[in-house]
């Protein structure tokens, strides 16, 4: 999962255009997104040609008959999880307890929520990243080490003995301190049937556990406000049932960050001045570092990240539960989908790439926004920028299959002499100075670790005025005079985005035109990759400078903020460029542009007319459309009818456009590596240890064989054939164990999402009965599986053999879980009596 974030935070806004997927001069004319709410309602619509798409995950049983669809899938998509208040307040917080925090992750059963819920398309998470993510390989020992389970009896013993502890009492099973019932207030998501459920199941769980639950409900406009909008130290909640969406990157320095430590405004209390913040000088250190890539090599970083990750995971302030597998249905005469692996078919390179019968498109969505139109700090919600997208044109794109970026608008080469060493820089580049408000020159002795070269692919803005370097050096001062509190009178600060912004800006140290479309960046900033190094100086920007400047105008007159945070601690609006109100004070202030002659002070100097034509321009476009987002991309806003449940993209058919339609084309139909099958025996202590791994579509296997207390045994690495012996050594098998747990990754050269598969490996000569073996598993009393198990013992023994391919044969007939592929293996190898099964279930 990666939260959009540019290396250098003074690059945060400049970088608000650049998005994962890039797009092409589209095929159809007019793309119309309807607001379709309920998954079963937008499959019919798909189904009898109402929608041509539609853009959010669906149950995979509605698809269960695919006639009239076609099917995608994603492996992982989106995530699910918990974010806890760890606030100390007027009144006792159980969760100002790191204890009682932790303690939930043992109260959540994410392969429950899996099974039950997702009907076995997801995959568990217990920390910030997904499987296919590529740090998850790099910290799973950190992760597995912590052990995190579904065990209630756990998580209630470690909240009785801590609440104990804190004086607090048990009073007709609740708990009681200073004479008041103990309360958590959960707000939990309706708008997601997923996360409802499992809000309401672990809100019952936490009243067994003794607390006093009051339950509040409601959809992702509302959490702005009653959970990331409110002071923590209110108390108004305790628990918010979260939810992300899918993305991946090589390497991503940014999700640590932003979903563990506190400098990023992305943890309660969001940075606001006015509010409780959390804080953790540690996590901020680690996080910081990473983010800003001061590491020695690709060693260094992966140490870095798993000091941070079992930070984060220890503090236990949000809460990671499953990643889903997402399913997307398309209509079945809709060509040209393109697949994304890290977020499904809905993006900017299926709109432009996709061919139906007429020339307009019809795409479903659940929502059309929940957050505010402007690109500081709103476009917050997937939502939004589905539709936002493909109004902009990328300077890179990420490949949709394997992460690796493709220079679009603009080319990127970097010149390093990091990571010990230094460049010099030439004298007349230059770096705002938001204290003298100027462009300074750097002058001579100037000094930079990299630099990166930039050229620009420029077409025109929506509006018809040419993109050119003034809209890149807006971005570029805009991050530097928002990125510094020059003093408590300073009004160009944003809690969110100056929080984010500040601690990177001493990685800047200046930018030089080269030419009308060219430009050098010098920063103190070193990576190993090259392709990652050459991105880090990027500058691009996602809407033109003066509207850019009339926002920035209204936010320092306090008309409005550009966070919600903000907003609501000042008692004025969230700004929004497609806000009716908004709008008409941005044209407002255009025209007082216009008529005073007024210009932003980082781009004086131009010819009067060009300031000019840029103002009307803006204006113009405002009376014409009644919103104010003006892009460069293959498609421009038309409407966007929040009350009706409706917006209007309409193809920007400008010869400035540079990518033709189709060159997208070969990003069609990935190819997922697969786990088909483990055949895993009895391991036999202090003896050599073999199994088989069969896979299709991989190239390399990753293989760890842990204790279940999450202590590693052996951990190995080979090429992957399709059918693959593995022999673990004697020295490491020599366990005092009766189970172990054996993880398989299945990796492929063009697909960065990995298939993995876990499995149980019983250890011979344990001493351990067939009814403590079914206790240990949890199905001694569910005596539907004991009967089952019992007819395919029988089954197995009466057909001649034993060994444990016929055990795998059965099992695949019957459709039988990991757990009795154990129980036969055992009883099939004469490792545990296979008869005292029967003493379950005589009636």
């Amino acid at each position: 999962m990666v939260l959009h974030a540019a290396v250098l935070p003074l690059l945060l806004l400049v970088l608000a255009g650049t998005a994962s997927v890039a797009a092409a001069q589209p095929y159809v004319d007019t793309v119309t997104f309807i607001r379709v709410g309920d998954a079963e309602e937008a499959v019919e619509a798909v189904r009898n040609g109402t929608l041509d798409i539609y853009y959010q995950n669906v149950p995979s049983s509605l698809v269960a008959d695919a006639e009239g669809l076609n099917v995608y899938e994603v492996p992982v998509g989106g995530t699910l999880g918990l974010l806890l208040n760890p606030a100390e307040g007027d009144k006792f917080n159980p969760f100002q307890l790191n204890q009682i925090r932790f303690a939930v992750n043992y109260m959540v059963d994410r392969e429950g929520i899996i099974e039950d819920l997702l009907g076995g398309y997801g995959a568990p998470m217990t920390s910030v990243y997904a499987p296919h993510d590529p740090d998850f390989i790099r910290t799973l020992e950190q992760t597995e080490s912590f052990a995190i389970r579904y065990d209630p009896d756990l998580a209630r013993t470690i909240i009785h003995k801590t609440m104990t502890a804190t004086g607090a009492v048990m009073e007709d099973g609740v708990w009681i301190l200073d004479g008041v019932p103990v309360e958590i207030k959960a707000f939990i998501r309706n708008d997601d049937p997923i996360r409802l459920q499992i809000g309401d199941t672990l809100a019952s769980d936490l009243e067994a556990a003794g607390f006093a639950v009051e339950r509040s409900y409601g959809d992702l406009a509302m959490a702005y406000q009653a959970v990331y909008g409110s002071n923590p130290g209110d108390l108004g909640w305790h628990l918010y049932t979260e939810g992300w969406g899918g993305g991946f990157s090589l390497y991503d320095d940014s999700s640590l960050a932003a979903f563990y430590a506190p400098w990023v405004a992305n943890m309660p209390g969001h940075n606001n001045p006015e509010f409780w913040n959390y804080e953790h000088e540690e996590l901020d250190r680690i996080t910081q570092i990473i983010y800003n890539g001061d590491y020695t090599d690709g060693e260094h970083r992966t140490t870095l990240v798993r000091q941070a990750l079992a930070l984060g995971m220890q503090e236990a302030v949000r809460l990671f539960l499953v990643a889903t597998a997402d399913t997307y249905v398309a209509g079945e005469d809709v060509n040209g989908v393109i697949n994304h692996v890290g977020g499904g078919i809905s993006h900017s390179l299926t709109l432009t790439n996709v061919q139906v019968p007429s020339d307009e498109l019809t795409v479903g969505v659940r929502l059309l926004s929940q957050s505010s139109w402007n690109v500081v700090a709103g476009l917050s919600d997937v939502y939004s920028l589905d539709i936002v997208g493909p109004l902009g044109l990328p300077s890179s794109v990420g490949h949709p299959h394997t992460g690796d970026t493709i220079p679009v608008a603009v080319q990127r080469e970097a010149v390093t002499a990091g990571p010990d060493g230094m460049l010099d820089v030439p004298p007349d580049a230059i770096r705002w100075d938001p204290y003298e408000q100027r462009w300074v020159e750097l002058g001579e002795g100037a000094m930079a670790v990299t630099a990166v070269s930039l050229n620009y692919t420029f077409g025109n803005w929506h509006h018809g005025q040419p993109v050119d370097m003034n809209d890149i050096l807006y971005g570029v001062y805009f991050g530097h005079d928002w990125g510094t509190i020059t003093g408590p009178d300073d009004k160009t600060q944003d809690s969110e985005y100056t929080a984010t912004a500040m601690p990177g800006l001493e990685r800047d140290v200046g930018v030089r035109q080269t030419g009308p479309d060219s430009m050098d960046v010098y920063i103190n900033y070193w990576h190993f990759d090259q392709s990652s190094l050459a991105s880090s100086g990027l500058a691009w920007l996602s809407i033109p400078w003066e509207i850019h400047f009339a926002t920035e105008r209204i936010v320092v007159d306090d008309l409005a903020k550009f966070s919600d945070t903000d907003a609501q601690a000042s008692g004025v609006p969230w700004l929004s460029l497609i806000d009716p109100d908004d709008t008409a004070l941005i044209r407002e202030y255009l025209a007082s542009f216009l008529e005073e002659g007024v210009v932003p002070k980082p781009l004086e100097g131009m010819d009067p007319e060009y300031y000019e034509d840029r103002y009307r321009a803006a204006i113009d476009w405002i009376d014409k459309y009644g919103h104010a987002y003006i892009g460069t991309g293959p498609f421009m806003l038309e409407s966007h009818d929040e009350e009706a449940g409706t917006a209007v993209l309409k193809a920007f058919r400008d010869e400035s456009y540079p990518l033709p339609k189709g060159v997208w084309s070969s990003f069609e139909g990935p190819t997922f590596p697969a786990v088909v099958g483990v055949s895993a025996r009895v391991l036999e202590a202090g003896e050599p240890y073999s199994f088989n791994v069969y896979t299709s579509s991989a190239s390399t296997l990753l293989y760890f064989l842990n204790h279940e207390t999450g202590a590693q045994v052996y951990a190995g690495e080979l090429a992957a054939t399709g059918s693959d012996t593995i022999t673990i050594p004697a020295e490491f098998t020599d366990v005092d164990a009766c189970s172990l747990n054996l993880r398989i990754f299945a990796l492929s050269d063009t697909v960065i999402i990995p298939d993995s598969q876990k499995t149980r490996v019983s250890v011979a000569d344990c001493g351990i009965s067939l009814a403590e073996r079914l206790e240990e598993m949890g199905v001694h009393e569910d005596i539907e599986f004991l009967k089952t198990l019992a007819g395919v013992m029988v089954a197995a023994q009466q057909d001649n053999g034993s060994s444990v391919e016929d055990v795998m044969r059965i099992v695949d007939e019957q459709e039988l879980s990991d757990v009795a592929i154990v129980l036969l293996s055992l009883i099939l190898d004469d490792m545990v009596e296979g008869d005292e099964i029967f003493e379950y279930i005589r009636p």
